[in-house]
């Protein structure tokens, strides 16, 4: 899959009356000095005979206008969003350097974001044979929280960001609207901008608390080929980095201030450790970065505006906005054609082997990439594999093309996959020659008969062995039975050959022996009774889940309470008897049994007492 490195446009505002400029920030074109390359030089502040040279596909002066960066840098990257591909442009940069202006714009000067979406809607004359239908959302990251801006802020609830099965980051239960021209996007967007987070500091009357991500989403229904197209485009503003020293925040001020400054120092984080080859990327450790991860690293096409001041106080800010820009540039994405096919597929057998889809249609899309040649501060970037996740390519809803930018490739991939689909259609031949001219219904019905054969084979096995166990406790209650009979009917009569005792002086005795013995056989078919209930419970118990078991025992145990309070401490002693059979592992209940037993005992000593 080719790789596609992150594009850097540097733009320098103009300057704002009152603002102190030294003029050591200049910017290079390449169509204004006769050279092939563009660039931005800022000198040292610490040694004022050093000069930095950072070179960048894309550079603009003060006098740049909205419509010539547009052009230049975002309008081919639309042609890609049809292909089905994701696109992310993020702009850039120190607090008051022009980054929502460049985003947004004005009326007289509309910015990237409303130029999209008439561009966007006037491409749909150059794809005819597609359905095309647009939607959009729109949140914020306030605090590292993420809030959705289409709803009222008052209602708006704290979002949560996850990951489905393929790897792709989402955030869920995010609003996404349907629109079906450019005068319903600009009212709905002009509705939600209101709800996004903004402040007043000495650096920006009118800076942003939060970071904003706008997605358009445009989905192509194919409906000769049954497939759809989804292409995205996200265009993010992000909040400036401030230093604390110049804005002069309150305390809330200052909260927002350093949330802000967190995730951008996070963001940093995440694009030296891909220049690296680390073996962890700290996407998590921030909100903006989860969401930017497809857009750094991952499998979207990225474009990241990087906005400067030219005023002496932001001098450092700037140097460390194009440090930051150097190694984005470095920053390499491997982007897919997002397709899903809408044909419905056959179930597959559940005994059949899952069998690997073809290779799909690699996208044969030209890109302009940015140039890396002639430049002293980069970090030369080293083939690795990447470690964002990929989107899965099993199953054929959901599935992603690979991204290629050579169309020799094109042609091998096709051949490949041609060569595969037939194999796959030779194995499934075979497999069907061995199924007995069978068909699946037969199949199944066969199958269930035999596991209902089964099951009541195994069932019937458990009744007689059960039986079985049953009849030997019997046979060995009535022996013992039997030999206290026999050996109570000879002791007395050995006793009366030895010694002869007056008549009437063992009545007594034999009167009290036949109570104990008519009070033993009472307590044995108590016991036997209890065993035969012990043992249902057992079973029951082996029957249902640990869940289940637990539950019952809980009830039990609350049945237990209550007949203990009102006195039936029996009842009360078999419930807790019950209750353990469930949950015999359960230490605290057997503390309240043996604790209970004690009560009762004491008990009936104070009533015999």
């Amino acid at each position: 899959m080719a790789s596609h490195k992150v594009r850097i446009a540097a733009r320098l505002r103009p300057r704002i009356q009152g603002e102190v400029d030294d003029e050591s920030v200049q910017v290079h074109r390449a169509s204004d000095d006769g050279t092939d390359q563009s660039f931005i030089t800022v000198v040292n502040p610490r040694d004022t005979t050093q000069i930095f040279k950072f070179p960048f596909s894309s550079c603009y002066g003060k006098d740049s206008t909205q419509e010539e960066i547009f052009e230049n840098d975002v309008r081919p990257l639309l042609d890609v969003v049809y292909n089905g591909v994701t696109v992310t442009i993020f702009a850039y940069g120190v607090t008051s350097s022009g980054k929502t202006h460049t985003m947004q714009g004005t009326r007289a000067e509309p910015g990237v974001i409303p130029r999209v979406v008439r561009v966007l809607f006037d491409m749909m004359k150059h794809h005819s044979r597609y359905n095309i239908s647009f939607s959009v959302s729109y949140m914020e990251i306030y605090k590292d929280e993420v809030y959705d801006l289409l709803v009222n802020r008052e209602n708006a609830p704290k979002l949560p960001v996850r990951e489905n099965d393929a790897g792709m980051v989402f955030v869920a239960n995010l609003t996404s609207l349907p629109i079906a021209s450019v005068e319903e996007f600009d009212s709905i967007y002009n509705r939600a901008s209101k709800h996004r987070s903004v402040g007043a500091t000495n650096l920006n009357r009118a800076s942003s608390r939060s970071h904003a991500v706008l997605t358009i989403e445009v989905a192509m229904l194919d409906s000769a080929d049954n497939k759809t197209l989804t292409g995205k485009i996200n265009l993010v503003d992000l909040a400036g980095s401030e230093n604390n020293k110049l804005t002069g925040n309150d305390p809330s001020r200052m909260a927002e201030s350093a949330a802000i400054n967190k995730s951008l120092s996070v963001l940093g984080q995440v694009v030296h450790a891909l220049n690296q080859g680390a073996s962890r990327i700290p996407y998590r450790n921030s909100k903006l970065t989860r969401l930017l991860q497809d857009a750094l690293g991952g499998s979207s096409v990225g474009l990241l505006i990087c906005n400067i001041a030219p005023g002496i106080k932001f001098r450092q800010d700037t140097l460390n906005t194009l440090n930051f820009a150097v190694r984005t540039k470095n920053v390499e994405n491997k982007p897919v054609v997002n397709e899903r096919d809408n044909r419905p597929q056959p179930k597959p057998h559940f005994a059949a082997v899952a069998t690997q889809p073809a290779p799909l249609k690699p996208a044969a899309i030209a890109l302009p990439q940015a140039s890396t040649s002639n430049n002293p501060l980069t970090i030369p970037s080293k083939p690795r594999a990447s470690r964002v996740p990929r989107a899965s390519c099993v199953g054929t809803a959901n599935t992603f093309q690979s991204f290629s930018l050579n169309g020799n490739g094109s042609s091998l991939n096709r051949r490949r996959g041609t060569r595969l689909q037939n194999e796959r259609v030779e194995e499934s031949d075979n497999s069907t020659s061995m199924g007995i001219m069978l068909t699946e219904k037969e199949i199944d019905e066969r199958i269930s008969k035999m596991v209902e054969a089964e099951v009541a084979r195994r069932l019937e096995e458990r009744l007689k062995e059960k039986e079985r166990e049953e009849e030997e406790r019997r046979q060995k209650e009535q022996e013992q039975r039997a030999e206290a009979s026999g050996s109570s009917q000879r002791s007395p009569s050995k006793r009366g050959q030895d010694v002869s005792l007056p008549s009437g002086i063992l009545t007594p005795l034999l009167k009290k022996h036949t109570d104990l013995d008519n009070e033993l056989k009472l307590r044995l078919q108590e016991l036997e009774r209890r065993l035969d209930r012990g043992n249902k419970e057992l079973q029951l118990a082996d029957v249902l889940s640990p869940t289940s078991r637990k539950k019952t025992g809980r009830a039990y145990v609350a049945l237990a309470r209550a007949h203990s309070e009102k006195g039936d401490l029996q009842v009360a002693l078999d419930l807790y008897r019950k209750a353990e059979t469930y949950v015999p592992d359960n230490i605290k209940l057997k503390e309240r049994w043996i604790l209970f037993i004690v009560h009762v005992f004491l008990l009936k000593l104070c009533y015999e007492a």
